[in-house]
């Protein structure tokens, strides 16, 4: 997918270490869409890296929700079992769009946010 850049889909990355910063832009860079790490810029989805989201991690969605303004949320964790159902209970009652395990592969990512990212004409 080669858009201009003012056409491509971003998602904001929030809580990742730089690795995996770097690591998720390359694949999301590979399918034609930016990684933004700055919540003051433009972006369509919010990927969240979160160790214990039931643990205080609640509170930071919220703060999140205030600011998004019905942009998706997608949160990242290795508290999730590999076999967690991404729209199902969990991700209801987080009050999110998607909940997706750690480790991912790239395809498991991509086939998580491609769905709930605009399509650009």
């Amino acid at each position: 997918m080669n858009l201009p850049v003012s056409e491509r889909p971003c998602v904001l990355i929030v809580g990742a270490d730089p690795a995996l910063f770097a690591l998720l832009s390359e694949w999301l860079a590979g399918a034609g869409i930016d990684a933004q790490d700055d919540p003051q810029a433009h972006f369509d989805l919010v990927l969240v890296d979160f160790a214990f989201p039931r643990e205080g991690g609640c509170e930071r969605l919220r703060s999140l929700e205030a600011r998004r303004e019905g942009t998706p949320v997608v949160v990242l964790s290795s508290a999730f079992f590999a076999n967690v159902d991404r729209s199902g209970p969990c991700a209801k009652q987080l009050g999110v769009a998607a909940v997706l395990p750690k480790p991912i592969a790239r395809e498991a990512l991509l086939d998580a946010l491609r769905p709930l990212l605009p399509v650009r004409p």
